[in-house]
């Protein structure tokens, strides 16, 4: 039987590069969406190269509650115009179906980076199944999934390695953090085998970055 390699993230505002680099690499792609939402991370930023930021500003109420419940901010047409406008002019005509999906009238942070997420692989030619964790049976109610001791992110191993099970892969490839709290155990049990994804790039940009290295190719 051929193998077939499962990765996962959250769904981040325009991810990094080396997100896209991994779902490259994968046959199915987890979107993670039932991971908490925490701020100060990349689920509702990101950079540019240059060092601009792109913020979607979000409900201060909804820290730590699952990413697909996590509510944009009211009266978002500011930010929105803001946010569009400064990718038309990094990006050119480039930039139109992203400034066109930022200013539609998402109410979940979720919707928005989705819709971003999707174009962006689309645009660069990347077709891969897509699975959301709150669609599995063991994707589902997740709890915390920060933490800085190993120990207390064993059941994460747990669920991740059913959630490849559920979605019939026989390889997890991990980000290269993942050997740093990752219990290979609960895969080993069911047969599937682990591996780490390596990105040697020396900077991590907005993914958007590839798609303006492609058209000026």
């Amino acid at each position: 039987m051929s193998e077939i390699v499962a990765t996962g993230h959250q769904v981040n505002l325009l991810v990094g590069a080396s997100v896209v680099r991994k779902i490259e690499a994968a046959d199915v792609f987890i979107a993670c969406d039932e991971f908490q939402y925490v701020r100060h991370g990349w689920v509702n930023r990101n950079r540019l190269a240059d060092g601009t930021w792109l913020v979607a500003p979000v409900n201060e109420h909804d820290t730590f509650a699952p990413i697909n419940r996590v509510r944009l901010a009211e009266n978002p047409v500011r930010w929105r115009e803001k946010m569009a406008r400064t990718l038309e002019h990094k990006f050119g005509e480039t930039a139109a179906g992203y400034a066109h999906d930022i200013r539609r009238p998402w109410r979940l942070l979720s919707g928005l980076n989705v819709a971003l997420f999707r174009r962006l692989l689309g645009d660069l030619g990347i077709e891969r199944e897509w699975v959301f964790q709150s669609h599995l049976e063991s994707g589902r109610h997740w709890g915390p999934v920060v933490g800085d001791d190993p120990w207390d992110l064993t059941p994460v191993s747990e669920k991740l390695a059913a959630m490849t099970e559920e979605v019939g892969a026989t390889v997890w490839l991990s980000g290269p953090s993942g050997r740093n709290y990752l219990d290979e155990r609960p895969f080993v049990e069911r047969g599937i085998e682990v591996r780490y994804f390596a990105f040697d790039e020396p900077t991590n940009p907005c993914s958007l970055e590839l798609l303006r290295e492609r058209v000026a190719a």
